[in-house]
């Protein structure tokens, strides 16, 4: 193990062994930046779970409540928006987020305050299932 380290220490790779609790690790190049994609989504991760937050797809109906429905996610303080595009018909928009379960439950509520239950679909795209009862989708 020790010629191991070594021969990383030599190339320029930063080696970090499995912590106590059992997480991966991953050897990174300082002077190449392989392996840095694989650190960033290990990082990612570790946040993900320490926030206790999930991402979710919502598809957004392109109509006239779109810009309600956007400023809504975009100013909200626990809900980050990661990614946004067009379905390839134009007639919704997709929208990536981040939020914890509780922001989650506050979204649906939105929704049905808008009167949107089957309209605009929420998928999980983590584990992680909603308390609400609709399996990933908003409404019941």
């Amino acid at each position: 193990a020790a010629a191991a380290a070594a021969e990383a220490e030599g190339a320029g790779l930063l080696t970090a062994s499995s912590t106590a609790e059992g997480r991966p690790s991953v050897r990174v190049s300082a002077l190449a930046g392989t392996n840095l994609e694989a650190l960033r989504g290990m990082i990612a991760e570790h946040l993900h779970e320490a926030r206790g937050r999930s991402s979710h797809t919502l598809e957004l109906p392109c109509d006239g409540r779109l810009g309600e429905r956007l400023s809504y996610l975009h100013r909200h303080p626990r809900i980050s928006v990661l990614e946004t595009a067009t379905t390839g018909s134009g007639e919704a928009l997709i929208v990536t987020v981040e939020m914890d379960r509780d922001t989650h439950r506050a979204y649906v509520g939105q929704q049905r305050r808008w009167g949107e239950s089957d309209t605009v679909r929420v998928t999980l795209t983590d584990s992680e299932a909603p308390d609400d009862g609709s399996g990933g989708r908003s409404g019941g």
